[in-house]
């Protein structure tokens, strides 16, 4: 092998190096530039067959994820992977308090710490009952100093070197009064009670100037409240988590995809998207797609991690 043709290999090996690694330092862009989109970060639910990450979702406008809605697991990593900028959060809401929504918020956290915000961050959530935390009582005893992550305790404080601190604040969960109480410059945050066979549940609408997005996950209906919440949005997100034909205890928790289509017609949005896509879901969209189509004749997206859709 001559002299000339090792360096040759050597400068291509180089080549090649420095090729890889600039494609890999480009960040991969899932929603676009300008407007709004929702982004769904975690598709699945907490079954560990099916790939997926924990339902969570995210709400970008102009290019800045300004809303982080349910972090369960899977959401810290998918998150990093979305390329949003944890300083353009004004706020986490909770669904409910439960595993499936909040068991990777102090992961979260931890990995916020080199995000060098400045701004204090908003958790709201629904209100606790004997079984349930209610959302301060739950990020209290995750973050106490006696708590599973007394790390994280100078959050809950001034002397927080994250730089920020944590503000919760706790949404009536129960009757059928509606809550706006949060909001800025960009954005209005507005809830109503769900009911999700008893647990304290809360369905969410976020309103960026005259576009919305609700945001109505794993809840049976029972109070009736979600069409006219979702009166005038552009979508709905709802929790896929019953197939056709479901009947007993799980119907407690979820729609059946009929009502799914249902209260999409009445409501008249342009699209619904469906995650929680879990065990008793996957494979079977085909089936719920008709049965949701019998009622409702908008587009329905049954989307997986980390896709966006625009406004």
């Amino acid at each position: 092998m001559t002299r000339n043709f090792l360096i040759s290999l050597v400068i291509t090996g180089l080549t090649m190096t420095c090729a890889t690694s600039n494609t890999q330092t480009v960040p991969k862009r899932f929603c676009g530039e300008e407007g709004v989109w929702v982004q769904v970060l975690g598709s699945g639910d907490l079954d560990l067959q099916n790939d997926r990450g924990a339902e969570s979702y995210l709400v970008w406008n102009d290019d800045r994820a300004i809303l982080l809605v349910n972090a369960g697991a899977g959401t810290s990593v998918l998150f990093d992977q979305s390329n949003a900028n944890f300083n353009d959060l004004g706020a986490i809401v909770f669904s409910r308090t439960s595993l499936e929504q909040t068991s990777d918020l102090a992961a979260l956290l931890v990995a916020s710490r080199r995000s060098y915000r400045e701004e204090p961050l908003t958790i709201l959530g629904p209100t606790g009952d004997d079984a349930n935390l209610s959302t301060s009582e739950f990020v209290t005893r995750l973050l106490s100093t006696e708590g599973p992550y007394p790390s994280l305790a100078s959050l809950l404080t001034t002397r927080s070197p994250n730089g920020y601190t944590l503000r919760t604040r706790d949404i009536q969960a129960k009757g059928r009064k509606r809550w706006a109480g949060f909001g800025n410059e960009e954005f209005i945050l507005s809830a109503i009670p769900i009911y999700h066979d008893g647990a304290p549940a809360l369905a969410w609408r976020i309103d960026i100037g005259e576009q919305a997005i609700v945001f109505a996950l794993g809840f049976n209906n029972q109070k009736d409240l979600v069409t006219n919440f979702s009166k005038d949005a552009d979508a709905i997100v709802f929790t896929h988590a019953l197939p056709v034909g479901t009947v007993g205890t799980p119907t407690k928790k979820n729609l059946l995809p009929k009502q799914i289509g249902r209260i999409a017609e009445r409501a008249d949005v342009r699209f619904v998207i469906l995650g929680g896509r879990g065990w008793r879901t996957l494979g079977r969209e085909s089936r719920s797609l008709n049965e949701i189509e019998t009622e409702f004749d908008g587009t329905i997206i049954f989307p997986d991690d980390l896709e966006c859709w625009g406004l």
